[in-house]
């Protein structure tokens, strides 16, 4: 933790008790949701209270027997229990199987497990917080909260609660700001608003909103749709802006009605709202790079802004300026070794100046005004802050470091932090989510690694089990490794990622020519090249079949085959799936891959190959990046951060597969995405190969420095 995060000393409520947009009056006995008194029995709110008295600790139902119904009170005490706990469930919007606040403990009883936040106090006049009195039964001696370990584990963000509301106190008397480095907890990726009251953060139950003057976490936007990349705000700071895979929503906080901006929108690398009412994104869409479009946050047809001099690419995370003329952006063409940030100025939709490189840079960075206006980026690790002339469309003076240790994801080009308009920087800590080939047992043991520091994009082990291809740290070569050695031969020029061939010593992969891309053959170490087909289109090169005259490839959304057959007629492609993934079966007769249903999360299917027939699903809670045994015995496959191995057995036409069993922990980097290969198995199945990401800190904590631009050279 920074040295410099402040202690302060933590008084209890003792009167009001605050969880998610619930508060309880424990006086007038009353429940409200948002300042809305929600209707409840004197028995359920009697049990809501003896739950928040003991947050994270487990009250026995035997103890709500004494105290709803003491002495010989006549009453079938099960049933009524029930009843009550039930009622409690409905007005909070929960249920037994899937609890967010009352979690149930069969036959023994109930614990609360929010977040509990301590109100501001009342007046020392007032007496302390006490049981709500009620007519049936007799009043109570006051009784002082208890706090349980879960709570006081939050004490320290609690104290950081305190320190901002005294942040934004001194900020709205003008007083000279103090620079507090405090923790929001390990809340993944914060995105500030841009008047530096809020954060946003995306987490597996979709988009939550968090004050920073208080512990409550307000959830905006369920996840009924997958959250995809990291949501944004409104100018004003009044409504925020996510994707899903069912297109970009703006919802008006706190909890107004989702409104859809841009349905069906591809695939993201990052959207910023502009003052103006246009939303500048960085698409994913076209196989040879990714482009800009803008959209009125009304909604409407998006269109595609020319930026000449980058093609070949992708951007990464634009963003406007305050001024609403300027846009600020990161670039990484194809075959460039370090991408850079630009600046450009928009007019009526058009770009009439840039774009002008202000820096190289692996990540993208953030502009904000303080200290006479900043680009803030990350480099090694450390985030620094440099003068931005807009009008010059130049970088002025020396680089500021400003905090060692933030995380970042170089294949995605994202450093996470975020900076508001007023001084306000927030920051997940660790360092770039680079991984390392590791073997590992089947018991997760890990027995060996292989080449230097790397992307988890792509694991590709070769037939014969000597060699595999990676992406290395700098994003750019493809280099052949052997499995026990740490040096590696890179495979220059190569902007996709290669196919071994089926004799392990060659390797396929493509470059565009004109309007098509040739399918090329050549030695892995170098030599003459072989055109074995042309595609119309293509993003990755995803399997050859064993004879290796059928190839699988991906070209956006879907999964298609093409026959090697060497003609230079650009090929007519089959679809075989809308996935982004697929590999053969050892025999050549199925294809296995994981995809993604509408309003589902992503599940692993087989499919016949030649004989046409419907796909088959092998999960029912998850599951990515399946590769197949060499002996035709096992799929196995990722979710989340466990491998998971799946027995099979393929007969001619019929296909058996056994329950998923999870075999061991690994650590999964933020850099694998849909399409990512970070894994493969021996022939076996004795050993398995993982991408597994270098150790970060743990907890990964987020922070909050108040007022960042005070310890700047003016």
């Amino acid at each position: 933790m920074p040295e410099n995060v402040r202690a302060f000393q933590v008084v209890p409520p003792n009167q009001h008790i605050r969880f998610g947009p619930f508060e309880v009056d424990s006086r007038a006995g009353e429940l409200r949701k948002h300042g809305i008194r929600i209707k409840l029995g004197q028995q359920t709110f009697q049990i809501l209270f003896m739950l928040l008295k003991q947050p994270g600790e487990v009250v026995m139902r035997e103890e709500i027997r004494n105290k709803l119904w003491p002495h010989d009170t006549v009453v079938e005490f099960d049933h009524s229990i029930n009843a009550a706990i039930q009622k409690l469930r409905d007005a909070l919007g929960e249920s037994a199987d899937k609890p967010r606040y009352i979690e149930t403990l069969p036959r023994r009883g109930y614990r609360f497990i929010g977040t509990v936040e301590a109100a501001p106090a009342e007046p020392a006049s007032e007496p302390a917080l006490s049981d709500p009195a009620t007519p049936e039964l007799a009043s109570e001696p006051a009784a002082p909260l208890r706090w349980s370990p879960l709570v006081r584990t939050l004490a320290v963000a609690l104290l950081g609660v305190l320190a901002v509301a005294g942040w934004l106190g001194y900020r709205a008397t003008r007083a000279p700001a103090r620079n507090w480095t405090l923790s929001l907890g390990a809340v993944g990726q914060a995105i500030v608003s841009p008047d530096g009251s809020a954060v946003i953060y995306p987490t597996s139950r979709g988009v939550i909103l968090r004050r920073l003057d208080s512990l409550a976490e307000i959830p905006v936007y369920a996840n009924n749709n997958q959250i995809v990349d990291i949501p944004g705000w409104s100018p004003d700071s009044s409504q925020i802006l996510f994707g899903t895979f069912a297109g970009l929503f703006r919802v008006p906080l706190p909890n107004g009605p989702p409104a859809i901006v841009w349905p069906h929108m591809p695939i993201t690398r990052g959207y910023s709202w502009g003052p103006g009412g246009s939303i500048i994104s960085s698409t994913l869409g076209k196989p040879e790079g990714g482009e800009l479009y803008l959209v009125s946050a009304q909604g409407g047809n998006p269109t595609r802004l020319e930026v000449p001099g980058l093609s070949g690419g992708r951007f990464h995370y634009p963003e406007f300026l305050p001024d609403g003329n300027n846009i600020l952006f990161a670039w990484q063409g194809s075959a460039d070794d370090e991408g850079g940030l630009y600046l450009a100025t928009l007019r009526n939709g058009k770009l009439i100046r840039g774009p002008l490189l202000l820096r190289k840079n692996m990540t993208a960075g953030h502009y904000t005004p303080s200290a006479g206006g900043r680009l803030l980026y990350v480099q090694n690790d450390k985030l620094y802050a440099q003068k931005l002339n807009i009008r010059r469309g130049t970088l002025e003076g020396e680089p500021e470091r400003v905090v060692d240790g933030v995380y970042s994801v170089r294949g995605l080009c994202r450093a996470s932090f975020s900076v508001s308009r007023n001084g306000i920087l927030v920051w997940t800590a660790g360092r770039a989510a680079l991984a390392r080939l590791t073997w590992f047992d089947r018991s997760g043991r890990a027995i060996g690694a292989a080449g230097p520091p790397c992307d988890p994009d792509t694991v590709r082990l070769s037939p014969d089990q000597k060699h595999v291809v990676l992406k290395t740290a700098d994003l750019v070569d493809y280099s052949i490794v052997e499995p026990g050695q740490s040096g590696h031969v890179a495979l220059r020029g190569l902007t996709r990622a290669p196919l071994w061939m089926p004799d392990s010593a060659h390797i396929l992969y493509t470059r565009k020519d004109g309007n098509s891309y040739r399918v090329l053959e050549r030695a892995a170490e170098g030599g003459a090249e072989k055109e074995l087909a042309r595609l119309p289109t293509v993003n990755t090169l995803r399997d050859l079949s064993p004879d290796g005259k059928v190839l699988l490839y991906r070209a956006g959304p879907m999964l298609y085959s093409v026959r090697l057959d060497g003609s230079p007629e650009i090929a007519k492609p089959r679809m075989i799936a809308e996935t982004v993934q697929g590999r053969f079966s050892p025999d050549g007769r199925w294809i296995v891959y994981s995809a993604i249903t509408p309003g589902s999360r992503e599940q692993v299917y087989v499919q016949p190959f030649a004989s046409g027939g419907l796909r088959q699903q092998l999960t029912s809670t998850g599951g990515e990046s399946p590769v197949w045994r060499g002996d035709g015995k096992e799929i196995v496959f990722r979710h989340g951060t466990t491998i998971y191995s799946i027995p099979v057995e393929a007969k001619g036409n019929t296909f058996h597969a056994g329950p998923p069993e999870a075999l061991f922990k690994v650590r999964a980097t933020a850099g694998i995405v849909l399409d990512s290969e970070p894994l493969a198995v021996t022939r076996d199945g004795s050993n398995i190969l993982f991408a597994q990401g270098v150790e970060q800190p743990d907890p990964q904590l987020t922070y909050v420095m108040t007022a960042w631009d005070t310890a700047l050279r003016q």
